[in-house]
């Protein structure tokens, strides 16, 4: 009798970003980007926008007076127009 090889198939890498989130909150956008994009940044540009009546550099949704969220595309959008080369 011979001894049987794992056969487990390897799972498919997964995107950085997961689409099938509606949304993220600040803290998941940090973890999923490895830190790139902290939450620190994150409020830092809505505070900024809000105080000179601009748009921020990423959309978000806000949900009652303190639940801030993020769409993973508008995330995936803005690292792109920050790519250099």
């Amino acid at each position: 009798m011979t001894p049987k090889l794992n056969t487990a198939q390897p799972t498919p890498a997964k995107p950085a970003f997961n689409s099938d989130l509606p949304f993220l909150s600040p803290q998941q956008v940090e973890k999923m980007t490895g830190g790139a994009i902290t939450s620190g940044y994150l409020k830092t540009d809505r505070y900024e926008a809000e105080a000179n009546g601009t748009l921020p550099k990423i959309p978000y949704y806000r949900f009652g007076y303190r639940t801030i969220r993020y769409k993973p595309d508008d995330l995936q959008s803005f690292i792109e127009s920050n790519r250099v080369g």
